[in-house]
């Protein structure tokens, strides 16, 4: 939908999908997504933005005088994942204008002290946000770790899955140990949702069409009521499909109504899942 490094006019993009125009955190009310933008002005008030040796982006949240609090635009950013909003982080260049960073996964945040608008020191909150990338994507140095996470993954007693997909990082944690644990969870919800499946596809309900070069059926997942797949989300709106019917979720007429069965799918599962009765790739 964005594309990274494109620089868009900041007026346009909220003609187009409304939201706040003021601030740096705009949640349009009918599009699955939060638009955040970072830039220089936070220098005016004693933090900055920007990334960490760890690759995570460092976000200060919304308000100008006292304590920032988790409510609003704040509770938004860190409730992104249950609401089942997308983050798009842009930066300021000119005036008017802002360029897309790209996609991200709010991690956790911490608390720090600094000033207000006013001079007075107060509580800001600071949120990790990490690119979708690094939970869709594995990079050259990681694959062969993160592979044989994935089939650690598979061994792991289906319920413990469930259980691990529900787990939310500790605020005691360290900023890389709050990004592990989300991450892990985003392979514990892929590796739950297949088993899930258990090579049949939750759409037509036809086999995979082929298997992969290690043996598994092949199947994609897809994030119900987002316009991107990947990263961390509830098994109710995570789906296995052929591409046929993944395609068909994205793009097909009628893919509202898809998506609404899809859903209602993923939901009857997930019920006979919790009260232990007998269900395809979930045993009782």
């Amino acid at each position: 939908m964005f594309i990274p490094g494109k620089v868009y006019r900041r007026r346009e993009l909220h003609e187009r999908y409304g939201g706040q125009e003021q601030g740096g955190i705009s949640t349009p009310s009918r599009y699955p997504f939060i638009m955040l933008f970072t830039g220089k002005s936070g220098l005016n008030y004693g933090y900055s933005d920007g990334w960490t040796d760890d690759g995570l982006f460092l976000y200060t949240g919304e308000g100008q005088r006292g304590d920032m609090v988790l409510q609003r635009g704040n509770r938004a950013i860190l409730d992104h994942v249950k609401a089942g909003k997308d983050l798009h982080l842009f930066e300021q260049t000119n005036k008017g204008y802002v360029r897309y960073i790209g996609q991200m996964v709010c991690a956790g945040y911490q608390d720090r002290m600094g000033p207000d608008v006013d001079g007075n020191l107060r509580q800001i909150l600071v949120f990790e946000l990490s690119p979708l990338e690094a939970f869709t994507q594995a990079g050259t140095a990681d694959e062969m770790r993160e592979n044989e996470e994935e089939r650690r993954l598979w061994q792991v007693p289906v319920q413990k899955l469930k259980r691990m997909v529900a787990e939310l990082p500790s605020p005691s944690v360290t900023p890389r140990e709050r990004l592990a644990t989300v991450r892990l969870t985003s392979h514990a919800l892929r590796v739950y949702v297949l088993r899930r499946a258990d090579g049949i596809c939750e759409g037509c309900r036809e086999p995979a069409p082929f298997q992969t070069e290690a043996g598994s059926p092949y199947l994609e997942l897809h994030y119900i009521g987002r316009l991107s797949d990947g990263g961390p989300d509830d098994p109710r709106r995570v789906v296995a499909l052929c591409p046929n019917c993944h395609r068909r979720a994205h793009y097909g007429a009628g893919k509202d109504q898809f998506n609404r069965l899809l859903g209602e799918t993923a939901s009857a599962r997930e019920t006979k899942a919790d009260r232990n009765e007998p269900a395809s790739g979930l045993p009782a």
